[in-house]
């Protein structure tokens, strides 16, 4: 994963994966409970966790001791949501394809060069690899990368493998625009992409593009699991995303077609 930029402020940073600890955890926490998840001090934390509440971010229990997000931060961006993403639906029905394969459910945009990891439900299979909400991966280096560079038109696509490349933090040497460029095209052509041990040599990913219509910009789900659960079972994982989430939008096979 990439090195954080050090421009960003660390309290800025903070904040924000407090936020998106909630999120993941749905419930009211002490403070030693949001330091323990993040690594952060505990002086740090309390510190942040108050100011926080005292802005008028979080509400705080006396009787239990414990922060939880106020009403506010729920009306914050709400405006994006309803008229660009249909966020809550998505969601909905991420919950729903992870019970149904127990697997880790990722959604992921492109920011730049990189694939940028929106929102994950974890999954329930006994071995299991932490994907963490934020996380950045180079888009030619990553299978819902892939999956995302498959949706753009020919000349959106180069542009972005060239910002791929011009990022890319792989051990290996980085490969040729026209490589990448063909990959993406037979991923396009048979409507999903997977990778298996391209990140954990253990592990592997299935992700197929979600068109949900413009003015949204184009998002992409994945499965993530151990290689061996994948065995027999892609068609079927494929359609279990697939099935879902074609109402969203134009369905995401045939955006491919055209673009392709």
């Amino acid at each position: 994963m990439p090195k954080p930029d050090p421009s960003i402020v660390k309290s800025a940073a903070r904040t924000l994966e407090i936020f998106e600890y909630f999120d993941e955890v749905r419930r009211p926490a002490h403070i030693q409970d949001v330091a323990v998840a993040l690594g952060y001090p505990h002086s740090s934390t309390g510190a942040l966790l108050r100011s926080l509440a005292d802005l008028g971010y979080l509400e705080f229990s006396a009787e239990d001791k414990t922060f939880f997000p106020s009403i506010r931060v729920s009306l914050l961006g709400h405006w994006v949501g309803d008229e660009i993403l249909p966020l809550r639906r998505i969601q909905q029905q991420m919950r729903e394809i992870a019970e149904q394969t127990q697997m880790t459910v990722v959604l992921g945009a492109a920011s730049g060069g990189y694939c940028q990891y929106v929102r994950v439900i974890e999954g329930t299979t006994p071995i299991r690899y932490h994907v963490k909400a934020g996380t950045r991966r180079c888009l030619a280096r990553s299978t819902l990368g892939s999956a995302l560079l498959a949706m753009e038109t020919p000349d959106r696509r180069a542009q972005l493998i060239a910002e791929a490349l011009a990022v890319w933090d792989g051990d290996e040497v980085a490969p040729r625009p026209q490589d990448v460029a063909a990959e993406v095209a037979q991923v396009a052509a048979r409507g999903h992409a997977f990778n298996s041990g391209l990140v954990n040599p253990q592990a592997a990913m299935l992700a197929i593009p979600l068109a949900i219509g413009p003015p949204a910009r184009p998002l992409a789900l994945g499965l993530a699991a151990p290689k061996d659960l994948f065995r027999g079972r892609r068609p079927n994982c494929s359609g279990s995303c697939a099935a879902p989430l074609g109402h969203l939008g134009e369905p995401a096979r045939s955006l491919i077609e055209k673009t392709a």
